[in-house]
């Protein structure tokens, strides 16, 4: 059988192995934000029965999340073994490692302050997901690594990486159903070797926008914002966010298609006002939270 994404491991682990000890290289994550208002999340959740165990003799295990033949993720185990360098000293390493193969979807997770690398996070049950969070763009990435270093001279050394690894927890993702965007996620645990990944349960919502879900619960209840609720115009380069009620807690973020954050602010007033003339020419997401609910709008800046 013939599986789309390729592992090329061992250069991985060299990758991986080089940002941890050199922190010299850095991946920025790329954050895919699309223009929707928000509806009433409909989280519809299901356990693997019998449970699914992935080891290295497995095959990759594709995963969908809705059953329409459009693969999201593949879950693989491998032996690992390969020649590197640590700190320009050269060396072997062997071990397994627990990987996540993303086709159609995009893992949640952070830039690590140590590496600089993308790393994926393990969420605990009812923590939040949302699309302002990170998420990673590359094709594969680690659930849990555990190597043995052999550098000669220092000796052997252990490798552990990945939040996954001797843990069990949820993967956060966001991918699209017919062009619309939606959040799920993935319940798995990983043995504290590396040598096998174990699928529990998942969920994923099916209503359209993106609405923000607790990982692990089998209904979210998202207050329905409605296009009335807030009107995003734009200017002359200044943006203006009218609110039809007011909340004391309701915010502003502006986010560039790159994924950055450019402004944050909190909305006052019903009538508030931005001056965006300093910002480049280009697409932006506007995203408002109120009453408990996110509406967010694409603009463009001449």
């Amino acid at each position: 059988m013939n599986f789309p994404v390729v592992f090329v491991i061992s250069n991985q682990i060299k990758f991986i192995m080089k940002i941890k000890y050199n922190h010299s290289l850095s991946i920025l994550p790329i954050l895919f934000i699309m223009f929707v208002w928000k509806v009433q999340a409909q989280v519809i959740s299901n356990t693997f029965s019998p449970e699914i165990v992935i080891d290295a003799s497995s095959e990759p295990y594709a995963f969908d999340f809705n059953a329409d033949g459009v693969i999201e993720f593949y879950f693989l185990v491998q032996d690992l073994s390969g020649d590197t360098t640590i700190a320009g000293l050269p060396a072997t390493y062997e071990g397994s490692g627990a990987l996540l193969g993303c086709q159609n979807a995009m893992p949640a997770g952070s830039i690590s302050s140590e590496t600089s690398a993308f790393d994926v996070s393990l969420f605990n049950l009812g923590d939040q997901l949302t699309v302002f969070q990170e998420y990673g763009s590359d094709t594969s990435y680690a659930l849990g690594i555990d190597l043995t270093v052999n550098t000669g001279i220092i000796g052997s050394l252990p490798y552990q990486y990945g939040a996954f690894l001797g843990n069990q927890g949820y993967l956060g993702a966001m991918f699209t159903i017919g062009g619309s965007l939606h959040l799920g996620y993935v319940e798995l645990s990983v043995l504290s070797d590396g040598s096998q990944i174990t699928l529990h349960s998942y969920g994923y919502d099916a209503s359209e926008g993106g609405n923000p879900i607790s990982v692990g619960s089998s209904n979210t209840n998202v207050n329905e914002m409605m296009l009335q609720d807030v009107t995003i115009n734009v200017s002359n380069n200044t943006l203006q966010v009218y609110l039809a009620d007011f909340d004391a807690n309701a915010e502003l973020h502006i986010t560039d298609v790159s994924g950055k954050t450019r402004l944050s602010s909190r909305l006052l007033n019903l009538q508030n006002e931005f001056d965006l003339s300093v910002y480049e020419t280009g697409i932006y997401i506007v995203s408002c939270e109120l009453n408990g609910a996110i509406y967010t709008q694409k603009i463009l800046l001449h």
